[in-house]
């Protein structure tokens, strides 16, 4: 019984971990990790020629580093899975799987951070106050209504089956 509360209190702190980590709703989102989510920001810009071209040199030098950063991302998910899945009580499993997310996702955020950097040094100022408008939307209201609905639904089972006292 106490397995399956650790490890149902362990899934709902990682779900709200991931959109800490990865700074984003994600991949491809606006204002997700990677170039993809940065495209919609980009063409909300009215980038001339000449930056476009720019901006896109910068993204394809990084192009590789944000693909490899963003396997490394999920492995290290895979390797929590693994772990809650096969050995949820092992303590010290659990912490080396979380440290590795925290790696993966600090590697990521701060490729992020100095690729937008770049491409800031392409942008007039009235187009980096843009960006700038634009960056890291809040999550959704529905993704916000599913992870407190599931973090409701863990309490009420806990006392449902443990009694309504600490």
């Amino acid at each position: 019984m106490k397995k399956l509360c650790y490890g149902l209190l362990t899934l709902v702190v990682l779900v709200g971990s991931a959109y800490a980590v990865a700074a984003g709703p994600g991949p491809g989102g606006p204002g997700g990790p990677g170039p993809d989510g940065m495209l919609e920001r980009l063409l909300a810009l009215r980038l001339s020629d000449a930056q476009k071209h720019d901006v896109a040199v910068i993204l394809k030098e990084n192009r590789p580093a944000f693909e490899a950063a963003g396997r490394a991302m999920h492995e290290a998910f895979d390797g929590m899975r693994d772990v809650m899945c096969k050995e949820p009580g092992n303590e010290q499993l659990v912490r080396q799987a979380s440290r590795k997310i925290g790696a993966a996702g600090e590697e990521l955020a701060v490729l992020r951070a100095k690729v937008e950097g770049k491409v800031l040094a392409v942008l007039t100022p009235e187009q980096r106050k843009d960006w700038a408008e634009g960056c890291m939307p809040p999550l959704p209201p529905k993704m916000k209504e599913r992870f407190h609905a599931g973090h409701e639904l863990i309490n009420e089972w806990i006392d449902t089956h443990a009694g309504a006292g600490k």
